[in-house]
């Protein structure tokens, strides 16, 4: 027998088992935090960034445009569906992103996970840029997770000739 989901079921259903994993991710890493030491932040960083790097180096190989305009439209359109808030700015350098309303946030303050979630999810952006193309920058002076009234993402090209 199956059952057919609403199109609002079906969203709590993936939302709750992003929140079951987020949390048992949180969990592994606060376990590894008390018998490791702060360091076994920086060790997951690093593999997940190896992952994440990948991942998106394929998915801009797959789209064929690693443009920044592309690394916005697939990076923080998906953030509005589930509810983030954010704003951009072009200028005449790159791209100002500031996030004001924050899922993973709201997701990581009802779980309790906070710090974890830094480190799960916030410190991934430079990974999913240099993978989505080594030429474009990322600059980040605010994190909404480190308690700042929003997260200020800016894009830019390194070397604006390529």
């Amino acid at each position: 027998m199956s059952i057919e989901l609403t199109p609002e079921q079906e969203k709590q259903m993936q939302e709750q088992i992003e929140e079951a994993v987020c949390t048992k991710m949180a969990w592994i890493l606060k376990t590894m935090k008390e018998h490791f030491g702060e360091e076994a932040y920086q060790v997951i960083v690093k593999a997940q960034g190896e992952m994440i790097r990948e991942y998106w180096r394929k998915k801009a190989e797959n789209i064929e445009d690693n443009s920044i305009d592309s690394l916005i439209k697939h990076v923080w359109e998906p953030h509005i569906a589930r509810g983030s808030e954010y704003t951009v700015k072009k200028t005449e350098s790159g791209f100002q992103i500031n996030c004001t309303k924050c899922v993973p946030l709201e997701m990581s303050r009802r779980c309790g996970i906070t710090e974890q979630m830094f480190y799960l999810a916030c410190e991934a952006d430079p990974f999913i840029t240099e993978g989505f193309n080594s030429n474009i920058g990322f600059k980040r002076t605010k994190t909404h997770m480190r308690g700042d009234d929003c997260c200020d993402h800016f894009y830019y090209y390194k070397n604006i000739s390529k």
